[in-house]
């Protein structure tokens, strides 16, 4: 891994469109990164809160990874084949699940540059 960097991209509860304040930050923070490392991958990850079954959540997680991933291409015109995209459903959460904040925290997407 060259640099992981967290995007905080919060999503709704159930979830994975990306708004367009979720879009101004992808815009501002994550194309500026991916030019600077044009020959790295790009790791995408999705993750949820606890709330739901496990299977409805590593499939949502992974819709919100590919929801940026999309955008990345469509908009900006990077290629796909530099993303991976991972769904970590509830499994790596960075706040407690018990409060709606820590919730709200845990509705992300993170992205990390790997090297070639």
């Amino acid at each position: 891994t060259v640099a992981t960097k967290r995007i905080s991209i919060n999503f709704r509860s159930g979830e994975s469109a990306l708004d367009e304040n979720a879009k101004f930050i992808v815009d501002r923070e994550m194309v500026e990164i991916a030019k600077a490392f044009a020959n790295s991958r790009i790791r995408v990850e999705g993750n949820t809160d606890d709330v739901g079954s496990a299977a409805t959540n590593l499939a949502l997680s992974k819709k919100r990874a590919q929801a940026v991933v999309d955008y990345l291409v469509t908009v900006h015109s990077m290629n796909r084949n530099r993303f991976v995209v991972v769904g970590n459903g509830p499994n790596k959460p960075v706040s407690s699940n018990e409060t709606e904040e820590g919730k709200a925290k845990n509705r992300r997407t993170d992205f990390e540059l790997i090297s070639e």
